[in-house]
């Protein structure tokens, strides 16, 4: 199975919005980055990052890995949505004589 390459970038600024299935507002600035080179493009052509050599040492989060997002993150959780409402069922009241 081929793995497709990544390009790393280096968040500058907040960005808003959803790219490549990515929510940009969960690209935290000042980390590193790999990502499609679709985003990563993007990203830098709209100066919301840097390229980053991949030589280069750093502590690198995939953007699909969502236990590190969550461990970086700490208190911050993400929920995903379930498919029916959750709702109690209505509550039977006798009548009083």
């Amino acid at each position: 199975m081929l793995r497709s390459e990544k390009m790393r970038v280096r968040i500058l600024k907040p960005s808003a919005g959803i790219m490549d299935g990515v929510s940009l507002s969960h690209l935290l600035p000042g980390l590193t980055y790999d990502v499609e080179p679709s985003l990563g493009h993007y990203l830098t052509l709209n100066q919301y990052a840097e390229e980053v050599p991949s030589a280069t040492p750093a502590a690198v989060i995939p953007v699909d890995d969502l236990r590190a997002f969550n461990d970086l993150a700490g208190s911050v959780s993400i929920v995903h949505v379930r498919d029916h409402a959750a709702h109690k069922p209505p509550r039977i009241r006798k009548k009083k004589r």
